[in-house]
């Protein structure tokens, strides 16, 4: 489900964020798993699991209108973030992902298990529970720069009041703690130190399109992240 569009009392946060660095992030994200883009096949000594803090700020933006918004520098900050420590196990690849990857010439797409533990501040104030399933596409390499995209699509638990949040005509008494969670990343580092990296990501919540929420609930933050990997 998408992020509502009705406004919020709430006054907006300044810019946090570069809009258009993200836009390079998405970008690049999108050469990682196009079929000209021959990524690394992962070694069986590669890291099996990764650490990351993360900053969020929320924005005013359904999800599918934010790659345009990034873009044209138009992406309106609100005065609602985070703080969050994720894990991510790495787990055996299923083979019909290998198979279908393999139809646009992408091999060595790898899967995980990721728990991320929220904390929000600003316009709402809360903590919150994610779990999910991850696929991450192979890394490639653009000299010195290692790249690699990932999407996370799991569950969203909130305790207390997730009172940032787009709900039904937006009341503030109607918010829905239990709801789908969805990660969309971009990895950067340098090839000679792989333990480290940089994370650009996207933070969403939804119902689903009124699956597990009714429609227009959610929220989307734009997060930076730093990521340690064993």
């Amino acid at each position: 489900m998408l992020k509502g569009s009705t406004c919020r009392t709430g006054v907006r946060g300044t810019l946090s964020f570069s809009s258009r660095h993200l836009a390079v992030a998405l970008l690049c994200c999108l050469l990682v798993v196009s079929g000209p883009w021959h990524g690394h096949a992962v070694a069986a000594d590669a890291p099996a699991r990764d650490l990351t803090l993360y900053a969020g700020q929320g924005v005013d933006s359904d999800l599918l209108q934010m790659p345009k918004k990034l873009v044209d520098g138009s992406l309106d900050y609100e005065s609602s973030y985070f703080t969050a420590l994720g894990f991510r196990q790495q787990t055996p690849t299923p083979g019909f992902i290998d198979t279908a990857f393999g139809w646009i010439g992408v091999s060595g797409v790898t899967t995980g298990a990721e728990a991320i533990v929220v904390r929000h501040y600003g316009l709402q104030d809360n903590w919150e529970l994610n779990a999910a399933y991850v696929l991450a596409s192979p890394q490639g390499e653009l000299g010195p720069v290692r790249l690699r995209a990932a999407m996370s699509l799991g569950l969203s638990y909130a305790f207390g009041n997730p009172a940032y949040e787009d709900g039904p005509k937006d009341d503030p008494e109607r918010r829905y703690r239990f709801q789908n969670y969805n990660g969309y990343e971009v990895e950067w580092g340098l090839v000679r130190y792989p333990q480290l990296s940089f994370i650009t990501r996207v933070h969403h919540r939804s119902g689903i399109y009124g699956v597990i929420a009714p429609r227009r609930v959610g929220s989307n933050f734009v997060t930076l992240g730093l990521r340690y990997h064993w």
